[in-house]
């Protein structure tokens, strides 16, 4: 069984997190009567559709439909799971976090260690970090070194905010000096510090090392660059319990906050660019991990961008790059728009090759420049293409028109698909009916590989949709004023219930009741149905159910028994007709039927008749 975090410690954050502070330290918000109003950090909006009552603990955006509790907006604005969102607020406010769940000791201690574990690497990777700055700082070995970033135009101030360091060319004096710290070998062997196969030989040495943080600040792996001697030039840790690539960013802990102001982030390709724009006044700057930007690390840009920066280098490997990236962000519905610096007019200067370059031989202001002048995907794209192809040609129109076409797939608007594609046939004198023609063939075809997996999906999000019905509004006018949940429970049970979703909510109310710890984010929290939870959030803040509440709950009530007791007579007259009566048993099951009737009839006021 899973170890999940108990409902007393989900109530315990819900309670004492103040949302409005949780809020503004993403959204700028302006009281206007009982709420708290600002433009959504989820949707591009000009006209603040963002409402956060303070009252309630609770958020909702009626532009786009997100809402929920304290937990629920951490977990949507630092896309992490529900666990790990419960986990930070609860150590951010000095909560204790209680789990509950049926382990065996052995799984419990199994699950005890795992964590022990992450926490001592990352305590180890912090002060192996400091060991690497005291080495650039204070050593002569360092010496070297620092005079390349000063070389490189980086500050000290940067330096120490990225906390640089240097790994000494000796490869054993890490673990000797580990091993006096009381560091154990076995321990150490699991660090991802040592070689696998010579555990007393250092992964880094004589080089330029870059902490990797999560986004919390942690230092969770580290990067490598190499000065001088034979090896790669760049080495990165490898995947470790506290450190998955794919789902981190470079510098994503100093620069979301400045991502959420300005709603843009450049995604850049190493170390040194994101320093430099970090040194050029361009705190939103991030970087993959060794690797092509990743859906995941999408995902945890896209809560606080609207705006891609796509800064990658102008060689074959970084245009092959940048369209995977610009696909993969126009998917997730962001705008796109490319760090152009190989277009740009330095005059008699040799070209810069990278942003590293631009702000150490042309400064910040000409960096900054060439950001603001970022030009947008489609246009990048059809400039690229028609150096490519010889789009003077039929052949070369048709590859070009070909290897557009997956952008325009990927765009989300109908209106951006029909503009790209006027945009594609002005730029090459194409015919806008042949295009459209050739591009829906293509996408028909695409369209019906896939058609047994899109009729699954369907049917799974068909059976997710709700409609509001009386037992759907019982429901969620006691939802939003719980203090009526124990009359309710007192004259109806979840069989009352003949909507799912309905009975789903029952059953939440009810664990919540027995476990006194009823808020908002427990009672989402034990609802597995997201559009369920959607239902929750849209209506306990539209306040729909203030006024009255009490006669729009009893009626509500009156109602769904009414309801569940009329299928109850049916199925009993049901039964009724077809008992023979011929036995005792029949006899004494006949009559117990009769008298269960009468006893609905009675509470229905319904005259018996003779069937």
């Amino acid at each position: 069984m899973a170890r999940h975090i108990s409902s007393s410690t989900i109530d315990d954050v819900s309670n004492n997190v103040d949302i409005i502070s949780l809020v503004n330290d993403y959204v700028h918000l302006e009281k206007r009567g009982a709420n708290y109003w600002g433009n959504c950090p989820f949707h591009n909006e000009k006209t603040p559709s963002f409402s956060v009552n303070q009252e309630k603990k609770m958020f909702y955006c009626f532009g786009c439909g997100k809402g929920g509790g304290v937990i629920q907006f951490f977990m949507d604005i630092e896309n992490i799971p529900f666990a790990e969102a419960v986990e930070q607020l609860a150590k951010k406010h000095a909560i204790e976090v209680v789990y509950e769940g049926s382990f065996s000791k052995k799984a419990n201690e199994e699950y005890e260690k795992a964590q022990k574990f992450k926490t001592d690497l990352i305590d180890l990777y912090k002060r192996t970090a400091a060991l690497f700055r005291y080495f650039l700082n204070e050593t002569e070995q360092g010496k070297p070194v620092l005079a390349y970033l000063e070389k490189r135009g980086i500050s000290p101030a940067i330096a120490e905010r990225f906390g640089l360091g240097f790994a000494p060319e000796d490869r054993r004096w890490l673990k000797r000096f580990l091993i006096q710290k009381n560091y154990s070998n076995e321990f150490l062997a699991q660090s991802g510090l040592f070689s696998k196969n010579y555990p007393d030989i250092s992964f880094f040495s004589n080089r330029l090392m870059f902490p990797i943080c999560n986004r919390n600040g942690q230092i969770v792996a580290f990067g490598g660059r190499l000065l001088e001697g034979d090896g790669p030039k760049y080495l990165n840790s490898g995947e470790m319990l506290q450190y998955k690539k794919s789902e981190t960013l470079y510098a994503f802990h100093l620069a979301k906050n400045q991502i959420n102001k300005q709603k843009t982030v450049i995604i850049c390709e190493g170390y040194m660019d994101v320093i430099a724009y970090h040194q050029a006044g361009l705190n939103f700057a991030v970087a993959p991990l060794g690797t092509s930007l990743t859906e995941e690390q999408v995902r945890i840009l896209k809560p606080l961008a609207d705006t891609f920066l796509i800064s990658f280098d102008t060689d074959e490997a970084g245009q092959n790059a940048t369209f995977r990236a610009i696909l993969m962000c126009r998917k997730a519905g962001a705008v796109v728009k490319i760090v152009n610096i190989e277009d740009f007019n330095f005059g008699d200067k040799q070209k810069p090759k990278d942003p590293a370059d631009v702000l150490l031989n042309f400064g910040a202001e000409i960096l900054t420049s060439i950001v603001e002048n970022s030009i947008i995907d489609a246009d990048y794209l059809l400039s690229k293409l028609a150096k490519k192809y010889s789009v003077d040609t039929p052949d070369g129109k048709t590859q070009a028109s070909l290897e557009f076409f997956p952008y325009i797939d990927a765009l989300q608007s109908d209106i951006q698909k029909e503009s790209c594609l006027e945009q594609l046939c002005n730029a090459f004198g194409l015919s806008l009916k042949a295009v459209r023609a050739d591009f829906n063939r293509r996408d028909a075809a695409r369209k019906r590989t896939k058609s047994n997996e899109q009729t699954s999906e369907s049917i799974t999000q068909d059976n997710q949709n709700i409609k509001k019905n009386a037992e759907i509004r019982a429901m969620l006018a006691v939802v939003s004023n719980t203090e009526y949940f124990t009359k309710m429970r007192s004259m109806l049970t979840p069989d009352d219930f003949e909507e799912p979703a309905a009975k789903e909510l029952f059953y939440a109310l009810e664990e919540c009741f027995r476990e006194d710890v009823v808020s908002l984010d427990t009672i989402l929290a034990k609802c597995a149905n997201e559009n369920l939870q959607k239902m929750v959030s849209e209506t306990v803040s539209s306040s729909e159910f203030a006024i009255n509440s009490q006669k729009a709950i009893e009626d509500s009530i009156a109602l769904v028994r009414r309801n569940s007791l009329e299928r109850k007579r049916e199925r009993l007259m049901n039964k009724i007709r077809l008992c023979k009566g011929k036995t005792l048993e029949e006899q004494q099951e006949l009559r117990n039927m009769q008298y269960e009737k009468m006893v609905i009839d009675n509470e229905l006021n319904v005259k018996d008749v003779t069937e």
